[in-house]
């Protein structure tokens, strides 16, 4: 089982004397280093960061439209019916949402994809430095070793530091074929992003409902305007019917005078 002891808790054991009385020995390790020394992390870091700008381009491109749709409302609006721009709001609003919910699958704080994917990159290289460095402490008798994040130290003794160890010992064959066989099932598997998280459902969920209200709406104007047109020709058909019975009336008034006059 792997145990990582923070620094603070280090020098919490030595102000015990009898922890001081030891002579302790400690090494640490510069992860950032063997990162930026590392190939595949490196072309697994780089296709991460292709995907992190298609993102911004996406949340640019969406933003532009938002405040296109706002800019050409508010210029229309006064020829507009309460209807009209009531859905358009409506569309808008929906638009603003989808957007913050993008925004916050993909780089949210916790669960966003980018800080997800980032720490899958590391890990598999970070499980193996931690093993390494497993085997050195218990080779050369170390009582700790430190990566260097974990200590808020301004001074360190290079002696220490046994990050270029631990760099040539993860090159070794066997373990760059177990870790790139890992990021690279990683590469196929979890940077195809396009999946549909609980997120993304309720977006379409709200798209879908969205679409179905204009979609009632629509059939309730349309339901209207037939009604509306089915009284309008009922009424001229009244008033043809109407007129055509006061023209017979006059013709038969015309003829009975006619008539009369004989």
């Amino acid at each position: 089982m792997k145990k990582r002891f923070s620094f603070s808790l280090f020098l919490l054991c030595l102000s015990f004397p009898l922890f001081a009385q030891k002579a302790t020995r400690i090494a640490y390790v510069d992860m950032n280093y063997i990162l930026n020394n590392m190939d595949e992390y490196k072309v697994a870091s780089e296709q991460l960061s292709q995907k992190v700008a298609q993102w911004e381009k996406d949340i640019e491109q969406k933003q532009a439209d938002i405040k296109s749709r706002e800019e050409k409302l508010e210029a229309e609006k006064p020829l507009l019916t309460s209807e009209m721009v009531k859905d358009r709001e409506e569309e808008i609003q929906v638009l603003q949402q989808n957007l913050d919910d993008y925004k916050q699958k993909r780089f949210g704080a916790e669960t966003g994809d980018y800080i997800t994917q980032r720490w899958k990159l590391i890990q598999p290289i970070q499980d193996q430095v931690f093993n390494i460095a497993q085997q050195i402490g218990k080779t050369r008798k170390y009582d700790y070793i430190f990566t260097s994040d974990d200590a808020a130290s301004i001074y360190a003794d290079e002696k220490n530091d046994i990050t270029k160890i631990v760099l040539r010992l993860l090159k070794r064959k066997d373990n760059a074929e177990d870790r790139n066989k890992e990021i690279s099932t990683l590469l196929k598997e979890n940077l195809n992003f396009e999946y549909k998280d609980e997120r993304q459902r309720k977006v379409e969920e709200r798209e879908k409902k969205y679409k179905e209200s204009l979609d009632k709406r629509q059939k309730e104007r349309e339901r209207i305007k037939q009604k509306q047109l089915e009284e309008k020709q009922k009424r001229e058909q009244e008033r043809a019917q109407a007129i055509e019975k006061k023209k017979a009336e006059k013709a038969q008034q015309q003829k009975q005078q006619t008539n009369n006059n004989k």
